[in-house]
């Protein structure tokens, strides 16, 4: 029988298809050894006809068939092929490896190419994966890339497991421009009935799992975090953070708290206020009554709630009578105008 190559066809390529037959039907072979020495060959060839055989070598009775089926590059890279048989099959077989494949599959989001090219597709794999996939996440969530981190964070949010409440916090304190993420994640670890519930006021109380990592890690650290995440731009971190600093210093937050009345976020001024009214310090009234007066008009609810805790019926009623007044007293705002009014009738000059 002649090897002559076909006319028209590369030497390697023929020599290539007849050696990829070759090992298919090796790996159907009833000898583990042979089937082993052909998964390992076909991952060697990184050719993407192999993958749905190696696919199914991963399904082997034989344990060293398996693992050397194991070729996740390879995988990967058919990820990002068009032919969607080709892709499916390489997601079965990334998805059986498992926890193997996770520090490979993460080192796609450090390629600008890869990351949007297949990395909705690694994200579903991962997710997918449960819990199986806990532990090695929590491994990348140390690496240097911003990208492998974010990615880490959120499919750990999505899985929902109790161990990853300490690591994911230490990040909120580790890395600021991850803390929206760490903050969304304990929202959804809430969500899925993951962390234990406060069972006084939900509105200002986080987790009990939260509080109690925040209070081992080192006092002073903690608090600067804290105190810097209230600069950050977003709502929800700020809020947290307020949480938090009420939780771990109590009525130490007064003063704290008082600066923080004067946030530009009307939801931000709210929880203060409520924690400020748990303190049960009088001191607060003249700072709400000023707020009230100067610029309390979307928080307006919030300090009367606030006022009638701090104070009797009497005195509550006695400071409403002295916001009316004060209110009745102030000057009328006077608009003004930087150029001559027109009248109405100014097209009538106009001839």
């Amino acid at each position: 029988m002649s090897t002559a190559p076909t006319p028209g066809s590369p030497p390697d390529a023929r020599a290539t298809t007849q050696e990829l037959e070759r090992l298919l039907q090796q790996l159907r072979s009833a000898d583990v050894t042979l089937r082993s020495d052909a998964a390992h060959a076909l991952g060697k060839l990184a050719d993407e006809r192999a993958v749905a055989a190696l696919g199914e070598a991963l399904r082997d009775p034989d344990e060293y068939v398996r693992k050397s089926a194991v070729m996740v590059e390879a995988l990967i890279k058919v990820l990002a092929r068009r032919e969607r048989s080709l892709v499916q099959a390489s997601t079965e077989a990334l998805s059986r490896i498992g926890p193997e494949a996770v520090p490979h599959l993460m080192e796609a989001f450090k390629d600008r190419y890869l990351r949007r090219r297949i990395g909705a597709q690694i994200w579903r794999i991962l997710t997918e994966m449960g819990s199986r996939v806990v532990d090695p996440l929590v491994g990348v969530l140390g690496d240097d890339n911003y990208y492998v981190r974010l990615t880490a964070l959120t499919i750990l949010g999505r899985i929902g497991d109790k161990r990853v409440v300490e690591p994911i916090l230490r990040v909120f304190l580790s890395d600021p421009r991850l803390q929206e993420t760490v903050v969304g994640t304990i929202g959804r670890l809430e969500e899925r009935g993951v962390l234990v519930l406060p069972t006084g006021d939900r509105e200002v109380l986080l987790p009990v799992e939260v509080v109690h990592t925040f209070a081992q890690e080192p006092r002073e650290t903690v608090l600067g975090v804290l105190n810097a995440a209230m600069e950050n731009p977003n709502v929800k971190v700020r809020r947290f953070s307020l949480k938090v600093l009420y939780q771990l210093l109590g009525e130490a937050t007064f003063e704290q708290l008082l600066r923080y009345l004067g946030d530009d976020d009307p939801d931000v001024k709210r929880l203060v206020i409520r924690l400020l009214s748990k303190l049960r310090d009088k001191r607060v009234i003249e700072p709400l009554l000023s707020l009230l007066l100067k610029d309390g008009g979307q928080v307006e609810e919030a300090i009367w709630d606030a006022l009638k805790v701090l104070t009797n019926l009497h005195e509550y009623e006695e400071l409403r009578k002295r916001v009316a007044r004060e209110k009745a007293g102030t000057r009328p705002v006077v608009k003004t105008y930087k150029k001559k009014d027109v009248s109405p009738d100014w097209w009538r000059d106009q001839d």
